[in-house]
């Protein structure tokens, strides 16, 4: 049951990633904001920071490729900025989050009701 409401959120996510039409993108640039999409939210629900340095660290793309993939994918509102400390604690950062709307936070809450009956038990 869980796994398969995880791949419902994520194919939500996904289809309007493709469902956007750009003009002039190609098929390459889409299927790299799929995986800087599927990326950030791994990433997210292990707790970590995300940020476009850290971003390009693990892809080993370019920072110019890297944010223009990020525009367009808040661009298509499913990953918000948000300010926060850098790790020094003296300048600040972006973060990037995944965006909820109503129907992926219904998916969420199912998935964490799904989570607690599994440890109940």
């Amino acid at each position: 049951m869980q796994l398969a409401l995880v791949q419902e959120l994520v194919g939500m996510y996904v289809a309007r990633i493709v469902d956007e039409i750009i003009p002039g993108e190609t098929g390459a640039a889409r299927l790299q904001q799929i995986g800087l999409f599927t990326l950030i939210f791994v990433l997210e629900q292990n707790g970590e920071p995300i940020t476009a340095d850290r971003l390009v660290e693990i892809t080993h793309q370019s920072k110019s490729a890297v944010q223009k993939q990020l525009q367009k994918l808040e661009d298509v509102d499913v990953i918000e900025r948000r300010q926060a400390l850098n790790k020094s604690g003296r300048g600040r950062a972006f973060h990037l989050f995944v965006k909820h709307n109503e129907k992926t936070k219904k998916l969420l809450k199912a998935l964490g009701t799904a989570r607690s009956r599994r440890k109940n038990r």
